[in-house]
């Protein structure tokens, strides 16, 4: 190996007793939003109505 020496990859290893403790909650909410979508072009907007669509938004939000 041209005089290199190959190095072990060793595991690192976490101690027996090592707890994981998770103080985080999240909390989610939703809430309807509406959206009005227009036609695109003058030709659609003459024979289409406008229409109303309803999204619904997530709000994330951590508690620690």
């Amino acid at each position: 190996m041209n005089g290199k020496q190959r190095k072990k990859h060793q595991k690192s290893r976490a101690p027996a007793k090592s707890r994981i403790v998770n103080t985080e909650t999240t909390e989610i909410t939703t809430q309807p939003r509406v959206e009005l979508r227009r036609p695109a072009t003058l030709a659609q907007a003459l024979t289409e109505p406008v229409v109303a669509v309803v999204k619904t938004d997530r709000n994330l939000r951590r508690i620690a």
